[in-house]
């Protein structure tokens, strides 16, 4: 069955090609920067599969999407209780951002009603098959910056993809409206709902270093007497050391939804610099980690971590964040911090934005429409409480 076309545009459309494992090795990666990137950290994903790196990746096929000179990693999902929530709505919506996340409100009668409240829809967003889905921009990570993009670009691959996958929906993660309004824009104009996704926060590293938590935070690095270094000089063992202390962190205090990085992944960000690794080390042993990449002037930190055993005044996740704005300010970048402890980031000059999922149904049955318009409704409600609580 023919589709029409919701883009409206009839002219000539940029070139639009989908590679695969079977056809990778045809793919020429653009001689840009993020280009080689991309061939540096995905070309690996694909050829040895996801799970050597991110365990927690199931059922899912990592494809790229080569429009013009741009190359854009797709991810192509379907239900499995145990997917990282990166490439999984259900894990997202349900598992993490559902009966997760009321643990942390210390109200047994408030959480007991939200999990009766939660049960019927898990059953009800399962049967509508909510994680049949395709993930535009997916680098298996939990914040997705952009590349240079065009409104045509995003439109000629939106509708490849409506085409090649008729049967799923279509969601470019990780769109805000403070450094991608553009995209936001077009999206929208493409038809795509805006669904929350979460609150994340924004910093200028010029603007934080005016603080007084900033001042107090070189202070504290001071007084504990910790080294930065590099990760390019860490061996194996220290990688694994740092792997630790971002599943101390990241999946023992947070959540197992979240993506379970390997020694291979570590090994591949030091040695094909698919992060900038930076470690806070004393007497010969590392206590923190945080891994960067940058992207269009921005930077973001997928990988945090930190020895939880030790005594809070040592303060090593606010030392974390003082490295990280400090990179900021040498290179001239925005910081993007992701989600989470909004009141720590706020004091520190940090300005939070609403992060959502743009997701197109039009092409699918009602059925399959249903459950992101529920998620859609919730949204409504819980931007500006999600707001007014700095989450």
């Amino acid at each position: 069955m023919a589709l029409s076309n919701p883009f409206g545009a009839t002219h000539t459309r940029p070139t639009v090609e989908l590679f695969a494992r079977e056809n990778i090795h045809a793919l020429a990666f653009p001689q840009t920067e993020d280009g080689d990137y991309a061939r540096r950290y995905l070309l690996p994903i694909i050829l040895d599969g996801a799970q050597k790196y991110i365990k927690n990746v199931y059922n899912t096929q990592l494809i790229l999407v080569k429009v013009d000179d741009v190359i854009i990693p797709i991810t192509i999902s379907d239900y499995h209780p145990d997917n990282t929530y990166t490439v999984s709505p259900y894990s997202h919506y349900v598992s993490y951002g559902g009966f997760e996340e009321v643990k942390h409100l210390n109200n047994p009668p408030v959480e007991a009603l939200i999990k009766f409240i939660m049960n019927p829809v898990a059953w009800y967003f399962r049967y509508a098959e909510l994680d049949k889905v395709v993930f535009v921009n997916n680098y298996l990570l939990s914040t997705n910056l952009y590349p240079s993009v065009n409104s045509e670009q995003l439109s000629a691959v939106s509708e490849a993809l409506i085409r090649r996958f008729p049967e799923r929906v279509i969601v470019f993660r990780s769109v805000d409206r403070k450094k991608n309004p553009h995209i936001y824009q077009a999206l929208e104009e493409c038809g795509y709902d805006m669904v929350l996704s979460r609150q994340v926060w924004y910093m200028e590293p010029e603007e934080a270093v005016r603080t007084r938590q900033y001042k107090e935070d070189v202070r504290v690095l001071r007084k504990h007497g910790y080294e930065v270094v590099n990760g390019k000089d860490l061996n194996d063992v220290e990688l694994a050391r740092a792997l630790h202390l971002y599943n101390l962190l990241y999946l023992e205090k947070y959540s197992y939804y979240n993506p379970q990085f390997t020694l291979e992944f570590m090994k591949l960000a030091r040695d094909e610099g698919i992060l900038h690794l930076r470690a806070l080390k004393r007497d010969g042993k590392i206590n923190a980690v945080m891994g960067f990449f940058i992207r269009n002037d921005v930077m973001t930190q997928p990988l945090f971590g930190y020895d939880t055993s030790l005594p809070q005044e040592e303060g090593l996740y606010r030392l974390l964040t003082l490295i990280t704005l400090q990179e900021g300010l040498e290179r001239k970048l925005l910081v993007h911090a992701s989600g989470g402890v909004g009141k720590f980031k706020k004091v520190r000059g940090g300005k939070s934005v609403t992060e959502y999922n743009a997701v197109f149904t039009k092409h699918l049955p009602l059925w399959r429409r249903r459950p992101w318009k529920l998620i859609k409704l919730f949204s409504k409600y819980a931007i500006p409480y999600f707001q007014k609580m700095d989450f």
